[in-house]
This record gives structure tokens, C-alpha cells and sequence, in this order.
């Protein structure tokens, strides 16, 4: 979108500092966006949300595995989530090495060209992610994501513009097995969990200026055994 919209209707929207504009508080609506002057939100804090909400939909569904009316908001929370982690990712790298965010990360819905940049950037700083032991779920979620739903819009419309066997792709055709997803979707998120943490604690450690960050260690995570 060139021109985005710029949403500033004064029934929903008002300053914390000067508290609710008139027509906010004549109307009190059930919605409403304020400019709170926090520091700016980041897309792994957007991820934690998402993922405590497909946790919550996961339990549901394990307790009533055969609703499979459920499947796309599930695969819609575990993919949002994969996404929103993914531009973490990229977005760590560039606060770490002071850099603008890649312009083409912010609206992109490609979790393959996410994943290469993320991916590529790690090995070749010399951080050890081949070796996690979930790195291969991690790996295996984001190809199957980004085949199933390339474009980011089969789960949350029910209908994709991306086509299979000569028609466009609807949510009621996807079948997941739940053991599979959701057990790559947790593992998916410990390595996440992990890595990005350990680009954060990174910056947290040249802005404290320490030799070793005294509270994490990237090298503790769970390994592949050795063959």
C-alpha cells in the first residue's frame, strides 16, 4: 500500500496526556487507540501474543481433536506467529549491527525469503543453529507453511489467491496431523525462543558493555547428538 491510511477519528482516538477527547468519552466506545508515548512495539512481542493465543487454541483442540472447523484459526495463530518470530529475527539483526530494517520485511508475508535472510545472516555469523536439536522442526514448519500458504492469506480468509490443481486454494481442503504440527509449532518456538534471545542479549551486552553477559549463555540450548 503506497499511501496508507491515516486513522484519526476523534470518537476512537485520543492522547493518554491529555486523557479522552470529548467525543470518546460522549460515546465511551468499546475500542478504542491511544497514543501512549511508550517506547515502539516490536514484531517478537507481537509473536509472544499470538503464540499464547495458539496455545490456548491448541489445548482446546486436543481436548476436542475432531473439530475440524477449527483447523484455520488455528493454522492461521501458529502461522501469524511464525511470521511476526521470523521478522524478530530480522529485526534483532538490524538493531544489532545499527542498520535500517530491510524494507521489504515489514509487509512481506514470504516466510521462505524471512527464513533465508534470518538463516543466512546466523551461519554466517557463527552462531550454531545447525546444531540445535530443533532446528529440523523449525525448518520443516516454515517450508510446509510457506507451500501450504504462501501468500499469508488461506488461513486468515479462507481463500487464497494462490491456486493448486488449477483452482484457487480454500482453508476447508487443509488437513494438518495435530501430533506433527503441534509438536514442530513448539519446538518451532523454544528455537526462536532461543536465538532471538540470544541477538538480544547481544545488544543488551554492548549497551552495558560486558565481556560476557552475566545472565545468558547462547551456548545452552539442546543439541543434536553426535554421530
Amino acid at each position: 500500500m503506497k499511501n496508507p491510511p491515516v486513522s484519526q477519528d476523534k470518537r476512537f482516538h485520543f492522547e493518554i496526556y491529555s486523557s479522552a477527547t470529548q467525543e470518546v468519552s460522549a460515546r465511551n466506545p468499546s475500542l478504542v487507540y491511544v497514543e501512549n508515548h511508550n517506547a515502539d512495539f516490536d514484531y517478537d512481542l507481537a509473536a509472544t501474543d499470538f503464540r499464547m493465543a495458539a496455545d490456548a487454541l491448541i489445548k482446546r483442540q486436543q481436548e476436542n481433536p475432531h473439530l475440524s472447523n477449527w483447523t484455520a484459526p488455528v493454522c492461521h495463530l501458529i502461522r501469524q506467529t511464525v511470521e511476526l518470530q521470523l521478522k524478530g529475527l530480522v529485526q534483532f539483526i538490524s538493531w544489532l549491527e545499527q542498520t535500517e530494517l530491510p524494507k521489504n520485511v515489514a509487509f512481506t508475508h514470504n516466510l521462505e525469503n524471512l527464513w533465508s535472510h534470518g538463516k543466512t545472516w546466523l551461519v554466517s555469523n557463527h552462531y550454531p543453529i545447525t546444531s540445535d536439536a530443533r532446528f529440523r522442526s523449525t525448518e520443516r514448519l516454515i517450508e510446509n507453511l510457506h507451500a501450504i500458504d504462501p501468500l499469508g492469506d488461506l488461513f486468515r480468509f479462507g481463500t487464497s489467491k494462490s491456486e493448486a490443481f488449477g483452482r484457487q486454494k480454500t482453508s476447508d481442503r487443509v488437513g494438518y496431523n495435530q501430533v506433527d504440527f503441534f509438536h514442530e509449532f513448539d519446538e518451532f518456538c523454544g528455537f526462536f525462543s532461543h536465538w532471538s534471545g540470544a541477538l538480544m542479549r547481544e545488544i543488551i551486552k554492548k549497551a552495558e558493555g560486558w565481556e560476557t553477559d552475566p545472565n545468558f549463555d547462547a551456548n545452552d540450548f539442546p543439541k543434536k547428538p553426535l554421530t
